[in-house]
């Protein structure tokens, strides 16, 4: 995988003859083929017969409940006839996932403006181990549950995420989200609702498919082949589906685009700069400019004067030849290979099956399979070479003044500076701060391998027990395992940087004191001076192996209990065990902490938890056929849940549906929801990251008078203090880990919303919901920005805040301690709205005998509040529409404040047309962002189309343009922005792309 993560991406291949069709046949589009979503709720567990909703947003059931068939709702256990829940629910179809042209699932769903894109494929080292995952309302993909056909599904890893490439979609029927709080419903992890991922029952016949995509730029091609085959059984009892898939995607490089090739940050005035890193290639010895005047060799006082920014120490050039280091002139740019789009290669197998074992019962089972690569890559690896036994960025070097192996210069700069590198005279050179960019090395790529799979044993079936209709159950036990393998690779050593520097001369020749690991002396000052000998020497990869599994069994009854004049009151009871275990596996190299760039050595931690749960649900119709009172119920659910980590919890929901004429409802309702803390955030081992951030110590701060007694007390040297300059690096180290110690989240959850079908327009529908979820108690990693000024405002040497900075011999944070805890407070609020018209358009505009329609869809979402208090006693921080500081960076999603998809789409015989546009609105400048940045984001508008036709029955061909306009991101820099300049999950980054492909079936 590796030489294919790392291919040109430069090249002009694509064909102009096939860019010409591709895009005729796009352009063509007046509006396009099936209905994207709706706003209805469909039945998610074996419902008899698959509901039909001919208008796409009607909100009801009325096409089962009509013929008098039993559904279940995404977001309730209970079987419904006429009725609908009162927590509304979006539904995306099959065919909009397949016209989409994604080959995974994330990018499809994240176009609706319910859910905020988190963790996509265009998302580099802050994506982690490459799970695609669903955040509803911006409060975290963990308080989003992900179900398939109403049940858990396989666990990507330790975080206990489902990664959305893992679910095969050619086997989708629709996908169905619901927003509030479903605890009470399905268990923890639903705080802000959940998504549920409906099969299809009974396939029968073969499918196959193959889809290529590329951007206009040439890169990021992707090929996916899938096959579906299915068959009844010969007495009609039961139905066998198999499904198998192959997906390949090339890179595409942040060094292959306009703006994110270069890292920019803005200067005083709020210009956007080139910007890069203080880690070079040939080393530098950061300084203080109260240690210039004693240095010799190198005129770093003199130089101050024309360097247009600070000098923060010394470069080392060609020969080893000591420089000034003058920032921004000679900085590093590590953008070019980083990964603006991840690489995948993917293998899936699936088989679903069922078989009536007699009139009142059915086996069922379920089979899932996924092998799947994927990489994130960053420039090479800028660290602070450390011996053994030192504090982070000194090292130790014997006679460095008469080492044979440095250029005469070096040898020259280290005799001139003997008093200021060995004041003791033991012949030891100590030098401190020292950074270094080992270009020599090539790429930090991170290789993540991932072996998934998932079984499903159930019965079900019904029996008579209360009144006419029968009731329902299911018996059902899942086994889910997923193995992650990371190979992290080009990485310095610790060990080896102490033996390499330790030369001594030996018959004329330069060599290692110690002879361990084939050692090679080495020379870490100067550009070209690191020999690829060297550089094998110093470089090693390491390796952890994960493994999550998790066991399930589970058993529910629902029906309806008695009869009321208004309705029966219909009943749903229920038992869930689960257990869920991880372990990891580091290999020697990661648990010795020979790492340089790793704070401490990773901890073997395995962890485990297990909890058993009870359910129950009630609907009780109040009234029916009053005046203005067509029909009124109320629903309610507890839960009881019993973990072995947090104890007992109870979680409920209540709820009214008052169906005021037959074309208005009205639906409200009220949860709390809990959500334990996962294996990860209980047991993860510390790891150590890097963040761009402020000191209040630094002189260009204007530290006040108690503040600088502060820096005093954390260790900031008296001598500096008064001319502490940002240093080198720009930011500082952050360390996190797993807390055993959490307790549960807990969440309110509202919603209060409306349902019309007009009857002065047909197959015309709308809906507008209110949702307001308040997060108590939620976990979160306090940043280390946040710490940090936490610190400096209280002025408390002994709290939280400031125990956790550690700061260098240069007075510069060195550290900052963030672990895990329950300390956040969280809010969103906001309006959905949804409308939905199906036109029968006239025969004289139709292309084909049989007529003519036209689907349009609108879906639209105001955030008006994404609010975190992020620690007690902190000021709330508003993030809806604001971008900058604490509300975006390389690691923080945006989230917009107004969100909005439409599409429209025309249909006639065998031909489909659809277009799709997608608008995200501005976003202002944080009042908390960073000095000097300023500006507005301005709103945004991608179209896509898509085209298909159906050739002779059996056989479609089909092509489609993504943002046709070629719109390329809005450039806020790497504060805001990150690596690449910009959001890559809320913006398209890879600028227009075509895809064309071929289905079969019969």
């Amino acid at each position: 995988m590796q030489t294919k993560y790392l291919k040109s991406a430069n090249g002009e291949k694509m064909r102009t003859s096939v860019r010409i069709l591709m895009v005729g046949t796009a352009l063509s589009a007046v509006a396009l083929a099936n209905p994207a979503f709706s706003q209805t709720n469909t039945g998610t567990q074996l419902p008899q017969t698959e509901p039909s909703n001919p208008t796409g947003v009607s909100d009801s059931a009325d096409a089962d409940a009509g013929n008098g068939q039993p559904i279940v709702v995404t977001g309730s256990r209970l079987i419904r006839r006429d009725l609908i829940a009162p927590s509304p629910v979006t539904t995306v179809d099959a065919e909009a996932i397949a016209q989409s042209g994604d080959v995974t699932l994330e990018a499809t769903l994240n176009e609706f403006p319910q859910l905020t894109p988190d963790t996509t494929s265009n998302t580099n080292q802050s994506g982690g181990t490459g799970v695609l995952s669903v955040d509803l309302r911006s409060l975290g993909a963990v308080r989003t549950l992900v179900l398939v056909d109403g049940r858990r599904f396989i666990p990507a890893d330790v975080t206990g995420l489902t990664d959305l490439a893992t679910i095969p979609d050619l086997l989708i029927d629709r996908v169905e989200i619901i927003t509030g709080g479903a605890s009470a419903v399905y268990g923890s992890d639903a705080i802000a609702g959940a998504v549920n991922f409906v099969l299809r029952r009974d396939f029968e016949g073969v499918e196959a498919r193959y889809q290529y995509r590329t951007t206009e730029r040439d890169d990021g091609e992707t090929h996916k082949a899938d096959l579906l085959l299915g068959v009844n059984a010969p007495d009609g009892r039961g139905n066998l589906t198999a499904y198998g898939s192959y997906t390949t995607r090339n890179a595409v490089f942040a060094g292959n685009r306009q703006f994110s090739r270069i890292p920019l940050l803005a200067d005083s005035t709020g210009t956007l700069q080139p910007f890069g890193s203080g880690n070079i290639p040939g080393g530098l010895i950061g300084l203080n400019s109260a240690f210039f005047p004693q240095i010799q060799g190198v005129d770093l006082v003199g130089a101050q004067a024309t360097c247009p920014g600070p000098i923060q120490g010394i470069r080392f050039g060609p020969n080893g030849e000591p420089l000034p280091f003058c920032r921004p002139e000679d900085q590093f740019n590590y953008a070019a290979p980083n990964f603006l789009l991840r690489p995948l290669e993917r293998y899936q197998f699936a088989a679903i099956g069922h078989y009536e074992l007699g009139d009142r019962i059915e086996a069922y089972a379920q089979f899932f399979y996924t092998n799947k690569e994927n990489a994130f890559q960053q420039a090479p690896e800028a660290v602070s070479p450390t011996s053994f036994g030192q504090r982070s960025g000194t090292i130790l070097i014997p006679n460095a003044d008469t080492n044979p192996l440095y250029p005469q210069p070096l040898r020259d700069f280290f005799a001139a500076n003997r008093g200021f590198f060995d004041a003791d005279g033991d012949g030891i050179f100590t030098i401190n701060s020292v950074g270094r960019r080992f270009e020599e090395f090539g790429p930090r790529n991170v290789s993540i391998g991932a072996d998934s799979f998932g079984g499903t044993l159930g019965l079900r079936g019904d029996f008579d027990l209360i009144g006419e209709n029968p009731w329902r159950w299911d018996l059902f036990g899942q086994y889910q395992r997923s193995d992650v393998s990371i190979v992290r690779q080009n990485l310095l050593s610790k060990s080896r940087t102490t033996l390499g520097l330790d030369v001594v001369v030996v018959n004329g020749q330069p060599q290692c004191r110690i002879d361990l690991l084939g050692c090679v002396p080495v020379n870490i000052f100067g550009t070209a001076t690191l020999t690829p000998e060297m550089a094998e020497f110093l470089s090693v990869n390491t390796r952890t192996d994960d493994r999550f599994t998790r066991s399930v069994v589970g058993a529910s009854v629902a029906g309806d209990v008695f009869e009321l004049p208004a309705g029966p009151v219909s009943a749903a009871f229920g038992m869930e065990y689960r257990d869920e275990t991880f372990r990891t596996v580091p290999d020697e190299t990661a648990l010795s902490g020979d790492l340089a760039a790793t704070a401490i050595p990773p901890i073997i931690n395995n962890g485990s938890f297990n909890l058993f749960e009870l359910f129950g649900e009630v609907r009780i119709p109040i009234l029916e056929g009053l005046p203005a009172i067509e029909s009124l119920a109320i629903e309610g659910a507890l839960r009881y849940s019993n973990y072995s980590t947090i104890d007992e919890v109870f979680t409920y929901k209540l709820g009214i549906d008052w169906e005021i004429t037959d074309w208005i409802r009205v639906r409200s309702s009220y949860s709390r929801a809990i959500r334990a803390p996962n294996l990860d955030e209980l047991f993860a081992p510390p790891q150590a990251g890097f963040t761009g951030g402020v000191d209040p110590c630094v002189a260009a701060n204007n530290p006040t008078a108690a503040q600088r007694q502060l820096c005093l007390a954390q260790g900031v040297p008296a001598a500096i203090l008064p001319t502490l300059d940002v240093g080198a690096s720009q930011g500082f180290n952050v360390l996190s880990g797993g807390n055993q110690n959490l307790n549960e989240e807990s969440a309110d959850s509202y919603t209060i919303g409306a349902v019309f079908t007009p009857p002065f327009a047909n197959n015309l529908s709308f809906t507008i919901d209110y949702f307001d979820i308040t997060v108590d108690d939620a976990i979160a990693n306090v940043s280390a920005q946040q710490l940090v000024d936490t610190c400096f405002q209280t002025l408390d040497e002994s709290s939280l805040a400031c125990r956790a900075i550690t700061r260098l011999p240069t007075g510069n944070i060195d550290q900052v301690a963030a672990p895990l805890l329950n300390v956040a407070s969280r809010k969103v609020r906001g309006i959905d709205f949804t409308a939905g018209w199906r036109i029968d358009l006239p025969d004289a505009i139709s292309l084909f005998d049989g007529g003519s329609n036209l689907d349009l869809r609108l879906v639209a979402t105001w955030q008006l509040e994404d609010s975190t208090v992020p620690f007690e006693g902190l000021a709330t921080v508003e993030c809806a529409g604001f971008y900058g500081g604490p509300c975006s960076s390389d690691s923080v999603r945006l989230t917009p404040d107004f969100r909005a998809f439409f599409s429209a789409v025309y249909s006639s015989g065998p031909l489909e047309l659809r277009t799709e546009v997608k608008h995200i609105g501005d976003f202002d400048l944080s009042t908390l962002a960073f000095p000097n940045e300023n500006g507005t984001i301005e709103p945004e508008t991608y179209v896509d189309i898509f085209g298909s036709v159906e050739v002779i029955e059996e056989f479609q061909l089909f092509a489609g343009v993504s943002n046709l306009f070629d719109n390329q991101p809005p450039v806020i820099g790497f504060r805001a922005g990150g690596d690449t300049n910009t959001n890559v999950q809320l913006y398209d980054v890879l600028g227009r792309q075509f895809f064309f492909g071929a289905r079969l079936s019969f």
